[in-house]
């Protein structure tokens, strides 16, 4: 028989099954560091870290490896408390989560911070998100990096509904989820601010929904607007890693395309 959601559909795993590819963006993480630095980074802090699949993934991939989540939301925390930390017991000792502030500086000191999922565009003002990235530096060691991905092009400043199907899958506790469809929408975007209101949907199938799951009122930052601001914070260099077809390249130029991603990579 068919899998069946026989519970509430829980948004956080459905959320980790849509979005979510830590070892393509460790593997990423990991590279740019051993390029920049000619060793192995160990310590990670995972910012904006909502249920720490990402964090949890560094662990995991070394015995030497300790990471950081730190989440200002309390309820993704317990969420990873609850249904992903009891089943990998090994990290136990290497995983910290932490609700707080990402804007405050934190001990120890890491080799990589990072905000991905485009988290850190909460930050609408010039102001906090300087706080933000001073807050990082100071929380790095020598040669540490922050990355912070981001998207944008012509379909990224004007409403749009995108559906993409996802396959079968688990949820880090082993539950199963059926196929359902992710359903990302651009509801707003104002040009006088650039400030974009978007929301994610999931279609469960049987004729069930879950509309309005997660909806983001964020602002549509440009890569030089994010150069400008970390070299003010501090940072020593700022490179733009273009993101097209699962590589990564150093973007010395992005075409304006539909749509392209990057990762934003300040340096300590």
């Amino acid at each position: 028989m068919p899998a069946t959601i026989t519970r509430r559909p829980d948004k956080y795993a459905l959320y980790e099954a849509s979005v979510q590819e830590p070892d393509w963006d460790l593997d990423n993480m990991a590279k740019l560091y051993r390029k920049r630095n000619g060793r192995e980074a160990r310590l990670l802090r995972e910012d904006f870290c909502a249920t720490a699949a990402l964090a949890t993934a560094w662990a995991l991939r070394h015995p030497d490896n300790r990471a950081i989540g730190v989440d200002f939301d309390p309820e993704p925390l317990a969420w990873a408390r609850r249904r992903r930390l009891p089943f990998v017991p090994e990290v136990k000792e290497r995983l910290t989560l932490v609700q707080g502030d990402v804007r405050v500086a934190r001990r120890p000191l890491v080799d990589i911070a990072c905000g991905l999922n485009f988290s850190w565009w909460i930050f609408r003002e010039r102001k906090d998100l300087l706080a933000y990235l001073v807050a990082s530096r100071k929380s790095l060691r020598e040669g540490g990096m922050l990355l912070l991905n981001s998207f944008g092009g012509t379909d990224a400043e004007k409403p749009l509904v995108e559906k993409t199907r996802k396959p079968a899958s688990k949820t880090a506790d082993g539950e199963k989820i059926p196929s359902f469809t992710y359903v990302w929408e651009h509801a707003h975007v104002n040009a006088t601010n650039r400030n974009m209101l978007a929301h994610i949907h999931f279609e469960l199938g049987g004729g069930r929904s879950m509309k309005k799951a997660f909806s983001y009122d964020w602002r549509l930052w440009t890569p030089p607007e994010v150069r400008d601001v970390a070299l003010e914070a501090g940072f020593s260099d700022f490179e733009v890693w273009s993101e097209r077809e699962g590589k990564v390249r150093l973007g010395k130029m992005i075409d304006n395309d539909d749509c392209w991603f990057a990762n934003l990579v300040a340096y300590r």
